[in-house]
């Protein structure tokens, strides 16, 4: 009985063993399996992130095709070319610090805040811009532009246009930059700018279109192969605002007789308009103190009803001052523009600083040189929006 126990014992002893052994197996190949699959999941997981990521990179960086379209159109216009001819080489996302987009102009106030946008460079082979823009492109501005070198250019077509810049300009040399030159084929002997009733040699001319770059303006000229014969561009050269150079000579400025010019200013004005004529006939006179006071008086009102008084900044009175020097105020000393023959019912404009006293009339306004209608238009902006 005792050796029947003994050996009822081992062979259960036996079979639990047996079925430890089993379940460990099982256990170790369960374990096994969810490892393997814990492992494949884990494996699978970053490879999706990463592509879904990398597909919102790719999308997030791409340029928006309005901000394209704004910087090509804007160039095309500035270089008077084809859209076609212009290629954009890089870009990338920024983040400018204020509100001018890192490119302010002398004597502009710039809104500090972030604003998200772009960095755009464009080419057509021989040059290089470079625009600041703001997320969809309304608001943009070109920042440099890199020149192809002219090394290539003849000294005697160079001698030959800066002599004729200067001469148009009334500036030395010395102040002008030829900013791109480039081999042509015109089509007749007078290289493409012939008048409506000249004859031109109806023969191909090989030269050079050639660009100077002034303060004032930008000059094209068409030349001949050697520079003795070259013309003026008129079309094509432009004031700095990209008028034509052919708009501010519309209007010749004549002389102020010294018996009507209005008296000097007193010692605490900076600025003052008088303003006269018009289908009413009256005569305003409007004064810009050093302190910011703005105070507007109908001459001849007796009552003094019409006056005004109201305040600017010093700040902006400072503001003002320096773009009066920016633009160079005093070039228009003494001068007036008149309005045309047979013109009624305008409003004449007389502006004096401690330079010098300028003439104008509303009718010609938008003919005068773009350096006084920068003028006028900030004069404008401090009379309409001035702080009380």
């Amino acid at each position: 009985m005792k050796i029947m126990l003994k050996k009822y014992c081992t062979t259960k002893q036996a079979r639990i063993f047996t079925a430890l052994i089993l379940t460990g197996i099982l256990s170790v190949s369960s374990g096994l399996t969810l490892i393997k699959n814990a492992t494949a999941a884990t494996a699978n997981l970053p490879t999706q992130t990463t592509s879904e990521v990398l597909k919102g990179k790719i999308k997030t960086n791409r340029l928006p095709r309005p901000v394209a379209n704004a910087v090509l159109r804007d160039l095309a216009r500035r270089e008077r070319v084809s859209t076609k001819e212009l290629k954009i080489t890089d870009h990338s996302r920024q983040t400018w610090r204020n509100g001018c987009l890192e490119l302010p102009q002398p004597d502009e106030l710039c809104t500090q805040v972030l604003v998200p946008g772009w960095r755009v460079v464009v080419s057509n082979n021989q040059r290089t811009w470079v625009y600041h823009t703001n997320n969809n492109g309304r608001f943009l501005r070109l920042a440099k532009t890199q020149q192809a070198p002219s090394v290539n250019l003849p000294a005697s077509v160079k001698n030959a246009v800066l002599q004729a810049a200067s001469r148009r300009l009334q500036q030395p040399i010395s102040r002008l930059n030829i900013t791109q030159a480039q081999q042509k084929t015109w089509r007749d002997g007078c290289l493409e700018l012939g008048g409506i009733a000249e004859l031109c040699l109806a023969a191909l001319t090989p030269g050079w279109r050639v660009v100077v770059g002034a303060v004032e303006q930008t000059l094209v000229y068409h030349t001949n192969q050697t520079g003795s014969v070259l013309r003026l561009n008129e079309k094509a050269s432009e004031n700095t605002d990209g008028n034509p150079i052919g708009d501010s000579d519309k209007v010749k400025p004549v002389p102020i007789p010294a018996s009507e010019l209005p008296p000097p200013l007193d010692q605490n004005v900076v600025f003052r308009q008088i303003s006269s004529g018009g289908f009413a006939g009256r005569t305003y006179e409007t004064v810009l103190l050093k302190d910011g006071g703005l105070i507007r008086v109908r001459i001849g009102d007796a009552n003094d009803s019409e006056r005004s008084v109201r305040r600017i900044s010093v700040q902006q009175v400072e503001q003002f001052q320096r773009l009066l020097q920016r633009y160079r105020f005093s070039n228009y000393k003494n001068l007036s523009y008149p309005a045309p023959n047979g013109a009624a019912d305008y409003i004449t404009y007389t502006l004096t600083s401690r330079q010098g006293t300028v003439q104008y009339n509303d009718i010609s306004r938008n003919n005068l040189p773009q350096n006084l209608q920068q003028v006028i238009n900030a004069w404008n902006q401090i009379n309409s929006n001035p702080q009380t």
